[in-house]
């Protein structure tokens, strides 16, 4: 063989291999775009742990504020087709839903776009405003109050176990426990004239939602199932309140009397802390129950609101879109 013959072929010999991987790789750059990237957690927490209630928040990587994985789309999917298939034929008119697992951030919603009248969910933001003003004056929580306005008699519910006493006087803290326990109306409007309007306003200035103490008609104060489960997010994460006070609110919302609608639908020995509220215009029906889902290791939020003209339908709707969820995490977590 010539010189200049093995001086061709040991240059062909070299150059193949850069050549080939030259272009598999321009072909791999021209194509990046087609093919689907492998599903990524976007979102990395790190809590601290060892509380009843509670599990602070202490760093959060996070991609966007609110993320759906891949892995929460079968569940999602699920849940809607539960949903479009019994929706105007056993359960109500409407049905929004928002799940979250708390300890990662995974969320999803359904019906994003619907808004509805909270009702007595509202009483979660009061006493967290509460607490909120027994931050800087602990021994507000202990001073009492007369309930001796006539005119308030009317807004009592009917269905509390225990109302209060016409005459009688209550703590702060007596009555913030009742106005979450039974629901009821009379300890949250003596609640509100006894606290500072700025605390009542505080909590939705912060968390950047609307606040129903800017409006004349608060009849018309609507929110969707996203913005309102803030609310359970922050206490659950300790990130607004102290982390007693966050404790003490969930702790109170776990003794609520409700047990239809998102309990109903776990099983007894799980912890719930969750709000329901109840509201009718014209002639429609919203009954609506946000809470938390103690379950094991893995915790999770379900904020439901309905509507429909009957109310015992709406709370079969709730018990069971909380059975289906709850069943869901339990079989995927074992």
């Amino acid at each position: 063989m010539s010189p200049n013959l093995a001086s061709k072929n040991i240059l062909r010999n070299y150059l193949k291999p850069s050549v080939t991987m030259l272009l598999a790789f321009s072909v791999g750059f021209m194509l990046r775009g087609l093919i689907p990237a492998r599903p990524m957690h976007t979102a990395h927490e790190i809590r601290e742990g060892s509380w009843k209630y509670i599990n602070p928040l202490l760093e959060c990587e996070q991609a966007q504020n609110e993320i759906e994985e891949n892995e929460l789309k079968p569940i999602k999917d699920r849940v809607q087709n539960l949903i479009q298939g019994k929706l105007h034929k056993e359960w109500g008119d409407e049905v929004s839903l928002y799940f979250r697992e708390l300890n990662d951030g995974l969320a999803f919603t359904i019906g994003r776009t619907e808004h509805f009248y909270p009702a007595s969910l509202l009483k979660v933001p009061e006493m967290m405003s509460v607490l909120k003003m027994s931050e800087n004056d602990p021994k507000i929580l202990q001073r009492k109050i007369v309930y001796d306005k006539p005119e308030l008699k009317s807004a009592q519910n009917t269905d509390v176990a225990e109302p209060l006493v016409f005459g009688r006087s209550y703590t702060i803290e007596e009555l913030l426990r009742r106005m979450i326990e039974y629901s009821d109306n009379v300890s949250s409007l003596l609640l509100e004239d006894a606290v500072d309007s700025r605390y009542l306003r505080q909590v939705y200035d912060d968390l950047g939602i609307a606040d129903p103490y800017d409006l004349n008609d608060q009849n018309k104060y609507v929110l969707s199932t996203e913005s309102y489960a803030s609310f359970f997010r922050i206490l659950f994460n300790a990130s607004y309140l102290t982390k007693n006070d966050s404790e003490k609110a969930l702790e109170y919302l776990t003794k609520t009397d409700y047990t239809k609608g998102l309990v109903s639908g776990v099983p007894s020995s799980i912890k719930v802390a969750h709000k329901f509220g109840l509201r009718k215009i014209n002639g429609i029906k919203q009954l609506h129950d946000c809470g938390i889902v103690y379950y094991p290791s893995h915790p999770y939020l379900l904020c439901v609101m309905t509507s429909g003209p009957v109310p015992e339908y709406l709370d079969t709707t709730i018990g069971e879109i909380s059975d289906f969820v709850y069943r869901e995490i339990d079989r995927q977590s074992r």
